[in-house]
């Protein structure tokens, strides 16, 4: 039937979820983590801030049904801003002193005290939907932390993005390992690597914008300058075919669709920053990985309301930014983005689904959160602080609560999708219009009489037909019941021999 080709436009998104369970990240609970380290090496640390010094110190982990002791890692400061805080933040290297050496198939883990969230979740919050997204999996997990027998506080383990993790995710740890902070916009300024090279990170302690992270001793960013130049090439139908040659779009889409449903403005789109780059050397694709995402769910530093920001135009538009506007540009990544947002915002932050993974996280944490007083060094924290950021807001930088946050962001998510004409399939001139929009019970559809009898359906974003109709020769209206529909968005569309179009509402 002619109809189901309309269904083309709507790519079946499936979400997998295969995590390599050790207890170095077990989310079920919260182990614990102790450093032994030289006084004088603490002092050192917590002073030359900017340093990346490893100090030799042990490390004892304790997962709660045994214990486990390594002598000689490496401890030192991670971050940027957060290097400046009271409550920071660390790296362990299990190999800074024993050349080789894993625990638990790993070589560095990182320690984020997550000083600028009252609730403390909100990484650990992306990153679980981001995993559900079926993107390449970061482990994370839930410690306490304690300094010379000093408890200083919960913190999130989260696992390094090296050649390890790049083996894991992709199967592939041969290629070029970029990370990427302010201000990498992937802006095309000419075809010299040094160029790039030469571009300063903002970070706090400094180096390239642009940082490859493999293959340093060659440090040849010829691939990167060919994804920038090609970035710089007019968005027509081979500018297409090129970049999903070199570039795992739907990868990228979808990543896009994670930060917008989450309020990620830290990242790429927004803030060009805040992201690694990793060229694999088995199909010659890049592949997008977001990273320091505790500004997320309502965090805000810049004086935007993330709720109602358009989830079309999520990237900052007083700036350039070629990935996100080059390639949305394309009808077909648009319409894939879409279908992304839509999927994850009904089936991952949807509050419905989201909330109870939230109130887990809360319950999860609360006694090792609570105890934690340095938590309080930077902001102020208290204990209601802590319980109202899950609900409302708390200072200027978190003006919603995670659950406003989400509930508000959903919410205008599905309008803007359902109300943008971009989206709408043109057919030989002919137009249609359909109303109420959003609608709860009955669609009332009109449209130029046609000599012809017309097939109508109903689909939802991953082109499951719902509904199919007959719309009869010189009928101009009718009336579609669609109270047994699910909540979400859907296209209407209608399919004649002279015409084809399609819209899409709001079902509420």
């Amino acid at each position: 039937m002619k109809y189901l080709l309309l269904s083309s436009f709507f790519t079946l998104f499936l979400f997998t979820r295969s995590y390599s369970q050790t207890t170095l990240f077990d989310d079920s609970r919260v182990s614990s983590v102790y450093v032994e380290i030289s006084p004088d090496s603490l002092a050192v640390i917590m002073t030359d801030v900017l340093s990346d010094h490893y100090f030799q110190a042990m490390f004892i982990y304790d997962y709660g049904t045994g214990r486990d002791t390594l002598q000689n890692i490496g401890f030192r400061l991670r971050g940027n801003t957060s290097r400046l805080s009271q409550k920071k933040s660390f790296k362990i290297s299990f190999n800074e002193y024993v050349s080789g050496r894993k625990y638990q198939g790993v070589k560095k883990i990182n320690l984020n005290g997550q000083h600028n969230d009252p609730t403390m979740v909100r990484e650990k919050l992306f990153y679980d939907s981001w995993n559900k997204a079926g993107m390449a999996e970061r482990r994370t997990s839930f410690v306490k932390l304690y300094i010379n027998h000093i408890y200083r506080g919960l913190y999130t383990n989260l696992e390094e993005l090296d050649k390890d993790w790049l083996l894991r995710a992709y199967g592939d740890n041969g290629g070029n390992l970029y990370k990427c902070t302010y201000p990498a916009d992937m802006v095309y300024h000419n075809t010299n690597q040094q160029t790039y090279k030469d571009i300063h990170s903002g970070a706090t302690t400094g180096g390239r914008a642009y940082d490859l992270q493999t293959n340093e001793t060659l440090d040849d960013y010829t691939d990167l300058v060919e994804l920038i130049t090609l970035l710089n090439r007019p968005a027509d139908s081979l500018f297409a075919v090129q970049i999903a040659q070199k570039l795992n779009v739907d990868g990228l889409l979808k990543a896009f669709a994670i930060d917008v449903a989450t309020g990620d403005w830290d990242g790429y789109m927004y803030n060009k920053n805040n992201y690694f780059f990793y060229h694999r050397t088995d199909n010659g694709k890049f592949e997008y990985i977001a990273y320091d995402t505790d500004n997320t769910f309502g965090v805000d530093w810049v004086h935007q309301d993330w709720t109602t920001r358009s989830c079309l135009k999520w990237y900052n538009q007083t700036e350039s930014r070629p990935l996100a506007k080059k390639i949305l540009s394309v009808p077909a990544f648009m319409s894939r983005y879409v279908q992304y947002l839509d999927t994850i915002s009904h089936t991952i932050v949807n509050p419905n689904v989201i909330f109870a993974h939230i109130d887990s996280l809360k319950t999860l944490i609360y006694s090792a959160a609570i105890a934690d007083n340095y938590r309080s060094l930077d902001f102020g924290y208290t204990l209601d602080n802590f319980n109202n950021g899950f609900i409302q807001t708390v200072d200027s930088h978190t003006p919603y609560g995670i659950k406003p946050f989400l509930t508000k962001r959903y919410n205008y998510t599905m309008q803007q999708i359902a109300t943008a004409s971009v989206f709408e399939i043109p057919g030989n001139g002919f137009t249609f219009s359909i109303y109420p929009n959003p609608a709860s019970e009955l669609l009332t559809l009109k449209i130029a009489k046609s000599l012809e009898d017309r097939q109508c359906f109903i689909a939802d974003m991953m082109g499951r037909i719902q509904k199919s109709f007959i719309l009869a020769k010189n009928q101009d209206e009718y009336m579609l019941q669609v109270a047994t529909l699910k909540p979400g968005v859907y296209s209407l569309g209608i399919v004649g021999s002279a015409n084809t179009g399609s819209k899409l509402f709001i079902k509420k």
